[in-house]
């Protein structure tokens, strides 16, 4: 399995630099968003999934999409999933500290183009586990 890798500084600053020129940004500056990032326990607010666990099922191939690294490789418009997303709990307000949280791609975007019909429906029942017992099938022993 590939080894976790948290975003960088400079990935953070890209994605705060565009939601600032779309005028979409309610933090203070930069440095007040990376404050609140890195205050964050990297975790899905919505079903509990670890940013390490939605990367290595991404990373390593486990769940296809063509929004998801390629042979585990990131590349432009396709880093889906190998990171938690920042999510508005209000999609009508801009992002700020009182309206975000992190959100797994998977509870966040809720495509039906990852899983087949079968898989769909055990996923929305049991997010996390469904997800995890996927994971333990990629580890060996």
């Amino acid at each position: 399995m590939s080894p976790y890798q948290p975003r960088t500084v400079k990935q953070l600053g890209a994605w705060y630099a565009s939601r600032k020129q779309a005028g979409k940004s309610g933090f203070a500056n930069l440095e007040d968003f990376l404050a609140w990032y890195h205050d964050q326990n990297k975790i899905c607010h919505y079903c509990g999934l670890s940013e390490e666990e939605s990367q290595a099922l991404v990373m390593n191939g486990f769940l296809l999409s063509k929004r998801f690294p390629q042979k585990g490789v990131i590349g432009r418009g396709t880093s889906r999933g190998t990171w938690l997303e920042i999510d508005r709990k209000n999609p009508a307000l801009n992002y700020s500290r009182e309206n975000c949280v992190l959100s797994c791609y998977f509870c966040n975007n809720d495509k039906s183009d990852i899983f087949s019909a079968e898989e769909y429906k055990q996923f929305i029942g049991d997010r996390p586990g469904f997800l995890r017992m996927k994971l333990k099938l990629l580890k060996p022993g």
